[in-house]
């Protein structure tokens, strides 16, 4: 049964990419700004297609999307001579595989999580953790761990959204947690603590001896995942903790981009006025950190009403997950709800200091054509979703 398309969605994104057009002008020049109105326009076609093309579509072609994207990876990672390897260039047109990965992960994980009936125990988790850690780590190795990071919490959502009980997806994943507080011995003593004792009452063996085996493996393990980093990553977390040991290296974005947006105060310090922007303190003003841009030129009230664009957009997709009847629909919307949501998220973290800095552009809003295009197809797809309404 075919609904009216989600107007709502449409507008949100539209407001979110008109912003994005006069950040990138603001923040660049007239000619950067051609590009990416030319990007534009092949992303909102690549969406209008998408959104005629229905969700049984997607399904059947999944692995075939996800395989082509594993093998896109896999040639720019062993084939491709620049360093890093996350771009193939043709003539003066540079595209992202990993942008296009994200999109192929969600759609093939929501078909496999669609077809399982019941997921309960932490055999169920096996292919999924698989399915995203192909693509994650080949990202990971080119190296752009900005990306690689955003298929955990897709990954995460996508299981709770197919079934997975809360407790077993923390503990399936809380060596994680284990990992990040072995940096401090006091914090993951008591956090092992507690843990322990959440096990004791949980009253499962099998997530008893997981929970204690892998948490210490996890501490234990750490230092030497530490040392697989690249130099610039162990810097930007250090910076990340400490900013003003190294306030004119590593640290110098974060600074930046922090005295932009103060400086921006309420109403900001009006278009094309942005000193930091002027005298080109903030490095990357047009990718990275066009929100610390926009918070100098139109302040906090600029801050807050992008804010509140981009929440409407997610509440929207999160009300299209909840209604939909189809299972492969609910689940594919609710992976790119967790996709587009996270990286907002850790973008906007990064401009304000609350998150270590990655390369992670901010959706619709920065400029870049791969991050354009896959984000237009994941809502060309989500409308499709929501003019149709059908089981099978």
């Amino acid at each position: 049964m075919l609904k009216k398309t989600n107007f709502r969605i449409i507008v949100a994104v539209t407001v979110l990419s008109l912003i994005g057009l006069i950040m990138v002008f603001s923040t660049a020049n007239l000619h950067t700004l051609t590009r990416q109105a030319i990007w534009l326009i092949i992303a909102i076609t690549a969406a209008i297609v998408l959104s005629r093309t229905p969700p049984r579509f997607w399904s059947n072609i999944a692995p075939a999307i996800y395989i082509g994207a594993i093998v896109l990876l896999f040639i720019l990672l062993f084939t491709h001579g620049s360093y890093p390897k996350r771009w193939f260039t043709v003539g003066t047109v540079a595209i992202q595989p990993s942008e296009f990965a994200k999109f192929a992960t969600v759609i093939f994980l929501a078909s496999y999580l669609a077809a399982r009936k019941r997921m309960k125990q932490f055999s169920d988790l096996m292919v999924p953790f698989a399915i995203v850690a192909i693509p994650g780590i080949l990202i990971f190795l080119e190296p752009d761990l900005g990306s690689a990071q955003i298929f955990f919490p897709i990954l995460l959502l996508m299981l709770y959204w197919a079934g997975m009980p809360a407790t077993k997806l923390f503990l399936f994943f809380s060596p994680l947690v284990s990992a990040a507080a072995s940096f401090i011995i006091y914090i993951w003593v008591a956090y092992f603590i507690g843990l322990t004792v959440f096990l004791y009452f949980n009253k499962q063996l099998n997530d008893f001896i997981y929970g204690i085996v892998g948490n210490v493996l996890a501490g234990l393990v750490m230092p030497l995942v530490w040392n697989l980093l690249k130099p610039y990553q162990q810097e930007r977390i250090t910076t990340f903790f400490s900013p003003w040991v190294d306030p004119r290296g590593m640290a110098w974005q974060a600074i930046q981009s922090k005295i932009a947006i103060g400086s921006g105060g309420i109403i900001g310090k009006g278009f094309l006025s942005g000193t930091q922007k002027k005298l080109e303190f903030l490095p990357l003003r047009h990718t990275d950190f066009v929100f610390s841009c926009l918070g100098e030129e139109f302040g906090l009230i600029g801050i807050i009403l992008t804010t509140l664009v981009f929440t409407y957009l997610f509440y929207e997709l999160l009300l299209l997950a909840r209604t939909t009847k189809n299972r492969f629909a609910s689940i594919m919307v609710a992976g790119i709800l967790a996709w587009l949501g996270y990286q907002t998220f850790v973008n906007i973290g990064i401009t304000l200091g609350l998150v270590p800095i990655t390369g992670v552009p901010l959706p619709f809003i920065s400029y870049g054509g791969s991050s354009l295009i896959a984000c237009y197809m994941a809502i060309g797809v989500c409308l499709a979703v929501s003019r149709s309404k059908f089981k099978y």
